[in-house]
């Protein structure tokens, strides 16, 4: 088998081939490892990326033979590829733009909740009496998933360092399921009631601009409630003093 092209041209499709291979694994080694709406980007880039991946082999060899025959099935799968990259660019442009770029907030959806802090020594009873009369749908941020059990409107994310749930450091990840809660659900409420537990991972700093961005997001710009739990005795009057400046006390 002689080769039946110039080595420059054989030298182009190995190049190729070598570029298209390292990003196809690059996505491939990132397969399910994030959220269900970026691991769909992943996935749609993992089959294209294949796709281009077979096309550029098929390439190579009938730089040696059987250029007729490999010819329509190359086509095919450049096609196929070029679509599906195009596609798969403007899938996550969208999911950057619906997560951090924000859209006016909507005078109408405002929530009449707001943001609120509730400085509880007792927050089992607090939660409970909140949630009595509650005929919104209720996102809770917490260490114990196992207090709303029986609520029906209440879904849960569990604050830990075990699988399953979400890690404290992981203030990202928080703040994602947060807002796809609150877009999914009009007029929802998110409670977190593990603001203590926030704060042995993370500094007060940290933990303040992610309380004061939820909010942002959550009442300004998506009309929805937001209610933390947290016992004052854990924080300096300095830091409840900024708390009480954004959030109203209930």
């Amino acid at each position: 088998m002689e080769l039946i092209v110039s080595p420059y041209i054989l030298v182009i499709d190995i190049l190729l081939a070598a570029a298209i291979g390292y990003a196809f694994f690059f996505m491939l080694r990132r397969l399910n490892r994030y959220d269900p709406e970026l691991n769909t980007m992943v996935k749609y880039s993992v089959i294209f990326l294949g796709i281009a991946e077979v096309g550029r082999i098929v390439d190579i060899i009938d730089d040696f033979c059987c250029q007729s025959p490999a010819r329509n099935f190359e086509i095919f799968a450049y096609l196929v590829s070029i679509i599906g990259v195009i596609y798969t660019v403007i899938y996550y442009i969208r999911l950057v733009e619906n997560r951090y770029i924000p859209a006016p907030p909507k005078r109408a959806q405002k929530s009449a909740l707001g943001a609120h802090i509730v400085f509880s020594k007792n927050r089992f009873l607090d939660v409970i009496e909140l949630l009595k009369s509650a005929d919104f749908p209720v996102l809770a941020v917490t260490r114990s998933p196992g207090m709303y059990e029986g609520f029906d409107n209440v879904s849960t994310v569990w604050v830990t360092q075990v699988s399953g749930g979400v890690n404290p450091t992981a203030l990202h990840v928080l703040h994602d399921v947060i807002l796809r809660f609150v877009r999914d659900n009009p007029g929802s409420v998110i409670l977190i009631d593990c603001v203590e537990y926030l704060l042995l991972y993370n500094d007060f700093r940290t933990v303040f601009k992610f309380l004061t961005n939820l909010k942002d997001h959550v009442v300004l710009q998506h009309g929805s409630g937001l209610v933390i739990f947290v016992d004052d005795s854990v924080l300096s009057e300095q830091e409840k003093a900024l708390l009480l400046k954004e959030f109203e006390p209930l």
